[in-house]
C-alpha cells in the first residue's frame, strides 16, 4: 500500500475534499461538543508535528495530514455554526402583529404568496432574523424592499417527521430562517422599497412579471424561472412532470444552466471575434471569451437570486475559465476537487444538502468518464466523418453521458426521494439538446434585448423549445412505469457506497479495486436495511404499522398531511391504508391482528408474536394493559406504576417527538427505539 501511495501521490489533491467533508460529516453526526479553542489548539498541535515529521517520516506525513484535514472538516463546520447563531423562535405563538421588511415573495399558483420578512417586529419576542408567512389577501402585490404590517401565526420551523428523516428546520436555519408561520388578516404596505439591494431584488420580481406576462401559460413561469430563479406561479402539474421524467434538474438553477449560459457565451462570443482576421491571429480571443463568459456568468448569477447552488457553479465556472486563462486543461479532477475544497471550506453545511450532493456526484462522474475516453470520441467526431456519422455520435455522447450522470446520482436520489425515474434517459435526450441548443442562447438574446423594451423577439422563440421539454414531460412521465418508489436506504449505506465509489475513481493503480466491496458492501446495507415497525409522529396522535411486505397502516389519516407523505414516501408506497381506534377491519391493518375498543387497541405483530403492544387511547385502559403488554404506547398521560417493558405516554412526545420503533425477531431479542431529539443531536436548531 506504501509503494501504491508514492507511485501516485500526486493524486492526493483529489482526496483533499473527502477528508473535509468526513470531518464535517462526522460533526453534523456526533456533536461533541468541544470547545472551539481546544479544536484550534489540536489543530495546532496537530500542524507541529506534521512539520517536523514531514522529511523523515513521508508516508506517515501524508496520514498525519490526512487527520489535520479530517479535524479541520469537523472544526470549520463548528465555526460556520457558531458565526451564524440564527436565532430560532422558542414556541409557538398566537395570531400577532408583525412589521418586517419584504425580503423575498414566492408567487403560489393559485395566486397566494408567502413572504420572506427580514428583522421582524414582534411584540414580546426577541429579534428574530427571518420569518416566512404565508399570505392569503393582499391588495397590491409587495415586493422585495417593500415594509410590510400582517397579523400572523408563527411557530418554529418544524424538525423531522420521523428520526433519521429529513431535517426541514436545520436546512432552513442556515439560510437564516427563525420561524414560519401564516396570515390572518390582509397584508398593509407601510413603506414602498430602499436601497440597491432590495432595488435589485425588485427588478427580478418585476422581470418574472414582465415574462410571465409576455408568454401566459406554463411556458411563461418555466421561462421566468429560467431566467429569474423565480418560480412562483408554475404549475404543480407542470413541476411534478418534470420530476417524474428525470427532469427536474432543469427547473433550479444550478450547474447545468450556469453551464450552459456560460457556455454559449463563450463559443458565441469567441466566433464573432473570430470574423475579424486582426483580432484572430494578433490576439487571445479564446482568453478574451473566456472573460466575456465569466461577465455574463456573473451578471446571470445576480439576475437569479444568487442562491447557494447557482454559487457553486458559478464558482465552478470561474475555476474553468481560469483553467483557459493560464492555458491549462479546462476540465479535470483537480478542479472538480479545488471547486469543492472551497465550497466545504466557506459553506460548510452545503455537504448535507441535496443539492451538493447530486451536482456533484454528475460532474465527477462525467469528468472521470470524460478523461477515459473524451479524447478518443473528440477525434471522431472532428475527423472528416459524414454528417450521418457525426449526428450518430452525438446521440450517443449525449445518450452515455446522461446515463452516466444518471447512475451517479442514483444513490443520493434513492436516500432523498425514494424513487427512480426509469424513463429519465429518453426524456433527457429529447430535452437537453433543446436546452442546450435552442432554449439557452434564446435566454442569453431575451437578457441582452430587456433593457431595450424587445425581449419578446427572443422570448417567443424560446417558448418553442420550451414547448418540447414540456410535452416531453408530461409523456414520458405519463408512461407505463416512469417512475418507481423504492423504500429508504440508509446513511451508512449511502456513506459507503460513495466512499467505495469515489476510493475507485481517485487512484489509478490496481489499490483501487479495493473501493468495488466497499460498494458492494453499501449495496448490502441498502438492500438489508430494515425500517421501523411502528412510527409515533411528534404530537403521539398518528402511529403507523409495518407489514410484513412494508406496507403502513395508520391509526388516523385526519393528521399532518406532511407527516403522512414522508412516512409514504420513505417507506416507498403509492398508499397507506387506515385503521382507527373504533371502527376496525383486520384487513386495513396490513395482515395485522390487532383488536381494538373505545378505550385501546391491542396489537400482536405475525412476525413476533409473542409481543403483545397496547395502543392507549383512554386512561381508563392502563391498569389492565399495563399488566399484559409488552410495550404501552399511551396518547394520555401515564400516571400509574406500569410494569410493561417498554412505556411511552405523551410527555415522552411532548419532549423527545416522534419515535421510530423496531420489534425483536421470533427468536427474541429486545426492542429497539429511536426518536427524533435523539436522532437530531446536540444543536442550535434542535429545540
Amino acid at each position: 500500500m506504501r509503494e501504491a501511495f508514492f507511485r501516485e501521490h500526486e493524486q492526493y489533491l483529489l482526496v483533499v475534499p473527502v477528508l473535509l467533508a468526513l470531518g464535517i460529516g462526522f460533526y453534523f453526526s456526533y456533536n461533541l461538543e468541544i470547545n472551539f479553542i481546544y479544536q484550534l489548539i489540536f489543530l495546532t498541535v496537530l500542524g507541529i508535528f506534521f512539520f517536523l515529521i514531514r522529511k523523515q517520516f513521508p508516508f506517515a506525513k501524508y496520514i498525519l495530514l490526512s487527520i489535520i484535514f479530517i479535524s479541520a472538516g469537523y472544526s470549520l463546520a463548528n465555526y460556520r455554526v457558531l458565526s451564524l447563531a440564527t436565532v430560532t423562535l422558542e414556541k409557538e405563538l398566537s395570531p400577532t402583529s408583525v412589521t418586517g421588511i419584504v425580503h423575498k415573495v414566492h408567487l403560489y399558483e393559485d395566486g397566494k404568496i408567502r413572504l420572506t420578512l427580514k428583522n421582524p417586529e414582534i411584540r414580546r419576542v426577541e429579534p428574530l432574523d427571518l420569518v416566512n408567512i404565508k399570505v392569503n389577501k393582499f391588495t397590491d402585490m409587495p415586493y422585495p424592499g417593500d415594509k410590510v404590517r400582517i397579523r400572523a401565526g408563527l411557530m418554529p420551523p418544524p424538525g423531522p417527521s420521523m428520526p433519521g428523516d429529513y431535517d426541514y428546520a436545520r436546512q432552513v436555519w442556515f439560510q437564516g430562517l427563525s420561524a414560519v408561520g401564516y396570515a390572518v388578516s390582509d397584508l398593509e404596505i407601510l413603506e414602498k422599497n430602499s436601497g440597491i439591494k432590495a432595488s435589485f431584488n425588485q427588478l427580478r420580481q418585476q422581470m418574472a412579471e414582465r415574462i410571465r406576462s409576455e408568454l401566459p401559460g406554463e411556458a411563461g413561469t418555466l421561462a421566468a424561472a429560467l431566467i429569474t430563479g423565480i418560480r412562483g406561479g408554475m404549475p404543480e402539474n407542470l413541476a411534478e412532470a418534470m420530476r417524474n421524467a428525470g427532469l427536474a434538474h432543469l427547473l433550479a438553477i444550478s450547474g447545468l444552466h450556469m453551464g450552459l449560459l456560460c457556455g454559449v457565451v463563450f463559443f458565441m462570443s469567441r466566433m464573432l471575434l473570430a470574423l475579424s482576421p486582426t483580432l484572430t491571429l494578433n490576439y487571445p480571443i479564446k482568453k478574451w471569451s473566456a472573460v466575456i463568459a465569466s461577465l455574463a456568468g456573473l451578471g446571470y448569477l445576480f439576475i437569479s437570486g444568487a442562491s447557494i447552488p447557482t454559487v457553486r457553479a458559478f464558482i465552478m465556472v470561474i475555476i474553468v475559465f481560469i483553467g483557459v486563462l493560464t492555458d491549462r486543461k479546462a476540465i479535470s479532477l483537480r478542479l472538480v476537487a479545488i471547486a469543492a475544497t472551497f465550497i466545504l471550506v466557506t459553506t460548510p453545511e452545503a455537504l448535507i444538502g441535496v443539492s451538493f450532493q447530486m451536482s456533484f456526484a454528475a460532474v465527477v462522474a462525467l469528468v472521470v468518464v470524460f478523461e477515459r475516453f473524451g479524447n478518443d470520441f473528440l477525434k471522431r467526431f472532428r475527423s472528416d466523418s459524414g454528417l450521418r456519422q457525426k449526428i450518430l455520435l452525438f446521440i450517443i455522447g449525449s445518450l452515455f453521458t446522461s446515463l452516466v450522470s444518471e447512475l451517479a446520482i442514483a444513490p443520493f436520489a434513492l436516500y432523498h426521494f425514494n424513487k427512480i425515474v426509469l424513463f429519465g434517459l429518453l426524456a433527457n435526450l429529447i430535452a437537453m439538446p433543446v436546452m442546450g441548443s435552442w432554449v439557452m442562447p434564446c435566454i442569453v438574446a431575451t437578457l441582452v434585448l430587456m433593457p431595450f423594451g424587445i425581449e419578446k423577439i427572443a422570448l417567443i422563440p424560446m417558448s418553442w423549445g420550451l414547448e418540447v421539454i414540456m410535452r416531453t414531460a408530461y409523456w414520458v412521465s405519463n408512461l407505463p412505469g416512469a417512475t418507481l418508489e423504492i423504500p429508504a436506504i440508509s446513511l451508512k449505506a449511502l456513506v459507503f457506497l460513495v466512499i467505495g465509489t469515489l476510493w475507485f475513481g481517485i487512484w489509478r493503480l490496481k489499490w483501487r479495486y479495493a473501493g468495488i466491496p466497499v460498494m458492494i458492501y453499501g449495496i448490502y446495507l441498502a438492500v438489508g436495511y430494515v425500517r421501523p415497525d411502528i412510527l409515533i409522529d411528534n404530537a403521539g396522535k398518528t402511529i403507523a404499522l409495518r407489514g410484513e411486505d412494508d406496507s403502513l397502516s395508520l391509526s388516523r389519516t385526519n393528521g399532518s398531511r406532511i407527516v403522512r407523505e414522508r412516512w409514504q414516501q420513505r417507506y416507498g408506497l403509492t398508499g397507506i391504508s387506515r385503521w382507527d381506534y373504533e371502527s376496525f377491519a383486520p384487513e386495513n391493518a396490513a395482515g395485522r391482528e390487532l383488536s381494538c375498543d373505545a378505550f385501546s387497541c391491542l396489537y400482536r405483530p405475525e412476525r413476533t408474536d409473542h409481543m403483545l403492544i397496547s395502543l392507549v387511547q383512554n386512561e381508563l385502559a392502563l391498569p389492565e394493559d399495563c399488566q399484559n403488554a409488552d410495550i404501552i404506547i399511551s396518547l394520555v398521560p401515564v400516571e400509574i406504576s406500569c410494569p410493561a417493558d417498554v412505556v411511552l405516554d405523551r410527555w415522552d412526545f411532548y419532549h423527545n417527538g416522534g419515535y421510530a420503533i423496531w420489534l425483536p425477531d421470533e427468536g427474541g431479542g429486545q426492542v429497539k427505539m429511536i426518536n427524533v431529539k435523539e436522532s437530531r443531536g446536540l444543536y442550535p436548531w434542535v429545540h
